[in-house]
C-alpha cells in the first residue's frame, strides 16, 4: 500500500485486498476439497457411477478438471465485480 494515499482512499483499498484475498481463499478450499476428498474417499466411493463410469475414475478423468475451469472462470467472474464495484465508487466520489 502507498503511504501517501488519504485515510478514505487506504481503507478503500484495503477493504479491496481483503474482498480478493477472501475470495482466492474460498476458491482455494473449493480446489482443495474437488483435489483431495474423491482421492481421499476413492475406495469407499467405488460404489458410485456417474455416466455408468466408478465416480473416483469420472472425478479424475473429467471431473477435477471441469471444476478447475470453473474456479477459473468464478475468479473472472468475481474479479470484474469487484472491480466494477470499486470503479463505481471511485466515480461517485468524484
Amino acid at each position: 500500500m502507498t503511504p501517501n494515499l488519504p485515510p478514505k482512499a487506504r481503507d478503500r483499498s484495503v477493504n479491496y485486498w481483503r474482498s480478493n484475498l477472501l475470495l482466492i481463499l474460498c476458491l482455494l478450499l473449493v480446489w482443495l476439497l474437488v483435489t483431495f476428498v474423491p482421492a481421499y474417499f476413492a475406495r469407499g466411493l467405488t460404489g458410485l457411477f456417474v455416466f455408468d463410469w466408478p465416480f473416483p475414475f469420472w472425478m479424475a478423468a473429467f471431473g477435477a478438471q471441469f471444476c478447475f475451469l470453473l474456479i477459473i472462470g468464478l475468479y473472472a467472474w468475481g474479479m470484474d465485480r469487484l472491480d466494477r464495484r470499486e470503479r463505481l465508487r471511485r466515480e461517485r466520489e468524484r
